[in-house]
């Protein structure tokens, strides 16, 4: 199926005028032509060859390689009927390619008799595969695969008439290239020429089948499984290898159903080859069950107990609906219509490209409209400050009309489109400040926008800049705004200024047009997904405090909240950080990179490395030392999706003097805390997960485990039925101790949606720590030497005797005034028990262990290594 919404029928016009203008040929390789004549005069290994060569294109791996070879008799006469025979097309293809067929051949499915076609015919007939039906769907030329040949191949055939009919100029060649890439479309942008490998195929290509192997490895590693395999279902995977070496189909089919009784594979199977169809005989599909199961062993390498579960993969690719609400983008010819609009800009031109009109432009700019007003105008703006404002996607409302109102003086047209949200109480949006969003050849703007017919907005705005400027200037600053915008003057907007301090700030404030906001150009990727959506409600988010000053008579107690800390208090920055951590930058830089590459990351290692305070720190430097960004939750064995997403909860309630019992659906920390990181999406947020391992997490995230890795879509939670998605600007740090024989495994499906980081035990973190705290001259010099000393040994041995993942963490040690008396505490109390652990509870062991013992070995150790020098 195609990626997206399948529900959405593409408009044919548009898409054929965007294909005109990416039209490629289609790469050329020479085959022999099947002709009657070449029929008449060639010999059965001429034959064999030919068919070989024309398969060959379309079958990406060939399951059946004696098919041809055995029956090419018969499928010379196959051949002759459907090129002499005189019924239409369908009804000789049907008596070739369908089961019971006069001249069906086992072993040669659809893929084989549709390159066949395509070779004979390719002047007049589209190539028919799955692709290019899927292309026909998404335009509406076909209501449903019909499940015969013959109609299938009919509907097709018909369906690619009318492609045909609309655009006469193009070849059957151009028509399959076309639907091909149809089928790819995501959005509203014709994917570029050139299919990809299989697009042509029935089949599964070779990339598909060593995915589906990888990701089966993944869920069951191959030797876990061969150690998990019973000795009956060993038994019955033998006497399949067995009786299918020796040819005996039937008795092989039988042993690998004992094997595998979920019927599901072999229901499968015919997307993996599609030769299979359980319309074929018994002794027939044994044949190719057995065919195609020793080709994945042999050129893929599959053992015979992955079979059944590859195949399942293979089958399992259907992708996500996209939400509702989404934005579906704008295209490439989406600024092509609006340069060729400006350059014609005349009625008679608009009628003839009224329906390219509202797909590329009108459509996107009212979901575009909808989408921000959904995620950010209304439960934000409106709601959380009670700005009221407009967010109809009408005509005159929130959305520009395309016709001009100024009665004939200039083109009808207008060739610069604009979303606006403005104030419902002013006279119309020209008078208020606005939030924006601008198209026009050139690219999209959006950002904050202030023009000169908004008189009250105006002056209000630059009051509150020429009295707050400093405060405002912070504001921003705080948001990146400076890092991130520019700065634009003029009713165009062609005037850009610099804005560097709070004085540019006043000076860029007295122009009578100003907008300040992003760009992007025709080309930019972002124009074209969802994301956009995101990425403008994020930049209006940074803008707020230009907006308040427009709206609001004192917008001081906005502006100090966005500020995040006064003026005095110090900056958390990473220097805060190392200070508190004692990580080094290049720790700091790593960490980042992979908050930035996936928004989720473990904290993993020993008890006692810190990963509770470094997880406190990071977030403390990522949401600038917002304490009201951060939220911290501790998994344990009994904590539920109920108290982490949402679920019910029984509460009384007094009713005309009688107590009733209600059952209402509420919010969980993480539904709670997002909705929050939602209403602020320039303000990072970090949820801490404490003792990550220790939930049962597939029970406490449940399909949550899909939006960790697609942010950019919703899914409908169970209980209240609503949409929900994680915000781009949360971000999740867990920890967890890997030897906690409480907490549970994680599985691939977590993993990879996590960075995972080790915390090792570091004695340099350690000896940084003590010498940071033992002030100029401390009264025992040699104390903390032989602090770290005694936790290298320590480790040392542990690492010896019981392998390296049994450590002891360094924040043991980390303990306020340390001095030989609270070492001794710290050893007896917090050390001691934790060995006593690692040693299985055995008292007589921790004698290797005492600090006089480690501490010995460790200075004679120090000794041998200790370089002679001469005297």
């Amino acid at each position: 199926m195609p990626p997206g919404n399948r529900t959405r029928v593409f408009p044919l016009a548009p898409l054929l005028t965007a294909f005109r203008a990416s039209r490629s040929a289609l790469p050329h390789t020479p085959t022999p032509k099947l002709t009657v004549a070449f029929l008449d005069s060639a010999t059965d290994d001429q034959l064999t060859s030919a068919l070989n060569s024309v398969a060959s294109l379309f079958l990406p791996v060939v399951f059946h390689p004696e098919a041809l070879t055995r029956r090419v008799r018969f499928i010379r006469y196959a051949l002759n009927h459907l090129f002499r025979a005189t019924a239409p097309l369908p009804e000789r293809v049907v008596r070739c390619a369908s089961p019971g067929g006069v001249y069906f051949v086992a072993g040669l499915g659809p893929g084989f008799w549709s390159a066949v076609v395509a070779n004979a015919e390719s002047d007049l007939v589209p190539v028919w595969c799955p692709a290019v039906e899927n292309g026909l769907l998404r335009l509406g030329l076909l209501r449903e695969i019909a499940p015969d040949v013959r109609s299938r191949f009919d509907g097709a055939c018909r369906a690619c008439e009318v492609v045909r009919e609309h655009a006469p100029d193009l070849t059957a060649a151009d028509v399959t290239q076309f639907l091909e890439r149809v089928s790819r479309t995501d959005g509203r942008e014709l994917p570029p020429a050139g299919a990809q490998p299989g697009a042509f195929t029935w089949a599964a290509t070779p990339e598909r089948i060593e995915q589906a192997i990888r990701e089966v490895r993944s869920r069951f590693p191959l030797q876990k499984r061969i150690r998990a395999t019973s000795e009956e279902l060993a038994q019955a995977i033998g006497a399949f290898q067995t009786a299918a070496r020796a040819g005996n189909h039937a008795t092989a089919f039988a042993a690998f159903r004992t094997a595998f009784p979920d019927s599901r594979w072999e229901t499968a199977l015919a997307l993996l080859d599609d030769a299979y169809s359980v319309a074929l005989p018994e002794e027939e599909r044994a044949r190719l069950w057995c065919e195609v199961a020793t080709v994945l062993r042999e050129q893929f390498r599959v053992h015979p107990l992955e079979l059944a579960d590859v195949v399942l993969a293979v089958a399992d690719t259907e992708e996500p609906e996209s939400g509702d609400g989404n934005f579906n983008g704008f295209c490439s010819d989406t600024f092509a219509f609006l340069d060729e609009l400006e350059q014609t800009n005349a009625k008679d031109w608009m009628a003839e490209h009224r329906e390219r009109y509202q797909f590329v432009l009108r459509e996107p700019m009212v979901e575009l409209c909808t989408a921000v007003a959904e995620r950010y105008i209304h439960p934000v703006l409106n709601r959380e400050y009670g700005w009221d404002l407009e967010c109809d996607a009408k005509t005159g409302r929130a959305v520009t009309s395309i016709c001009k109102n100024d009665f004939g003086r200039s083109g009808p047209y207008q060739t610069v489109q604009w979303i606006t949200f403005y104030r419902k109480a002013q006279a119309n949006k020209r008078a208020d400040a606005q939030f924006f969003v601008r198209v026009a050849a050139e690219g999209v703007r959006y950002g904050f926008h202030l023009g000169r017919m908004a008189r009250d907005a105006g002056k209000q705005f630059r009051r509150n800049i020429q009295e707050h400027a400093e405060s405002i200037f912070r504001a921003l600053q705080s948001g990146t705004a400076f890092n991130e915008c520019h700065f634009w003057t003029g009713d165009d907007l062609s005037g850009e200024v610099a804005v560097k301090s709070a004085a540019d700030l006043r000076a860029w404030a007295v122009h009578k047009t100003i907008a300040v906001g992003k760009e992007l150009d025709p080309s930019s990727p972002l124009l074209r997904q969802d994301a956009l959506t995101g990425e403008i409600l994020l930049t209006f988010d940074r803008l707020l405090p230009a907006f308040a000053c427009a709206a609001e008579v004192d917008p001081r107690p906005l502006l100090a909240t966005r500020a995040g800390v006064p003026v005095d208090a110090p900056i958390y920055d990473p220097v805060s950080f190392h200070r508190e951590t004692f990580l080094s930058e290049v720790w700091l830089d790593r960490i980042l990179s992979l908050l930035r590459l996936k928004k989720q990351l473990v904290l993993q290692g020993v008890p006692g490395t810190g990963k509770t305070h470094v997880a406190r720190c990071l977030a403390r430097l990522l949401t600038r030392d917002r304490a009201d960004c951060v939220r911290l939750v501790q998994f344990h064995p009994a904590y539920s999706y109920e108290e982490f997403v949402e679920g019910i909860r029984a509460r009384g309630a007094e009713v005309n003097g009688k107590t009733e019992v209600t059952f209402p659906v509420e919010d969980g920390v993480l539904c709670q805390f997002a909705e929050q990181a939602a209403s602020r999406p320039s303000e990072p947020h970090v949820l801490i997960v404490d003792e990550f391992n220790r939930g049962n997490l597939p029970r406490i995230f449940g399909e949550l485990l899909y939006l960790l890795e697609y942010r950019d879509q919703a899914v409908t939670l169970p209980y209240s039925k609503r949409p929900f998605r994680l915000p781009e600007n949360l971000f999740l740090l867990a920890t967890m101790n890997q030897l906690d024989r409480s907490a549970v495994a994680l599985d691939q499906a977590l993993r990879r949606r996590f960075s995972f980081v080790d915390m090792p035990a570091d004695a340099a973190i350690l000896a940084s720590w003590l010498e940071s705290r033992a002030g100029v001259d401390p009264p025992d010099s040699t104390f903390t030497p032989r602090v770290v000393l005694l936790f290298e040994e320590l480790n040392r041995r542990l690492a010896r005797d019981l392998g390296p993942e049994k450590q002891v963490g360094h924040s043991l040690f980390m303990v306020p005034d340390l001095d030989n008396e609270k070492l001794t505490a710290v050893w007896e109390h917090h050390v001691r028990p934790l060995l006593l652990d690692y040693l299985g509870g055995r008292e007589d062991r921790l004698k290797d262990y005492a600090p006089e013992r480690l501490l010995t070995a460790g200075a004679e150790k120090r000794r041998k290594l200790k370089p002679v020098t001469d005297s």
